[in-house]
């Protein structure tokens, strides 16, 4: 998880990028939520949780917070009983003109995540992953940086 440090150089990014949403799959306890609503992110957030045990932690996190909705699904490239892909419910879960993060809390997952996005993947307008203290922040539909995450590429 990041530090207090790290996470309010993000929300700054998030800041200079306009960014009004925060897709993020991958973290049950809601830490990644939490830590954005600390550092000062106002924006909504939409987490992506399939599971019971630990997804009790983003709900009641979520539960406090009317700008932070929790979906029971996995984000992916294929629609399956617990992953949805992102295009099929796109227009249910950002506004128009939102600019949004995709943030996916597991980097094995994050091209699977971005395939997902079909269509909608250059309305992307960041697209982060974290494992441990390896962090990946990737630009989109600036024009200046990718406009599609190749499977089984890094974002840089």
């Amino acid at each position: 998880m990041l530090s207090f440090g790290r996470t309010r150089r993000l929300v700054r990014q998030l800041d200079r990028h306009e960014i009004d949403l925060v897709l993020e799959s991958g973290r049950p306890d809601g830490a990644f939520g939490r830590a954005l609503r600390r550092a000062g992110y106002r924006g909504r957030i939409v987490s992506f949780e399939p599971f019971g045990g630990d997804r009790a932690g983003v709900r009641r996190a979520a539960a406090r917070d009317t700008a932070w909705q929790v979906l029971p699904y996995a984000l992916g490239d294929r629609d399956s009983a617990w992953i949805r892909r992102l295009d099929g419910m796109w227009e249910d879960v950002v506004a128009p003109g939102e600019r949004v993060l995709l943030h996916v809390g597991h980097r094995p997952e994050l091209p699977e995540a971005v395939a997902g996005a079909g269509e909608f993947g250059d309305d992307l307008t960041l697209v982060r992953s974290e494992s441990g203290d390896d962090l990946t922040l990737a630009r989109f539909g600036f024009g200046d940086g990718p406009t599609r995450v190749p499977t089984g590429a890094a974002c840089v």
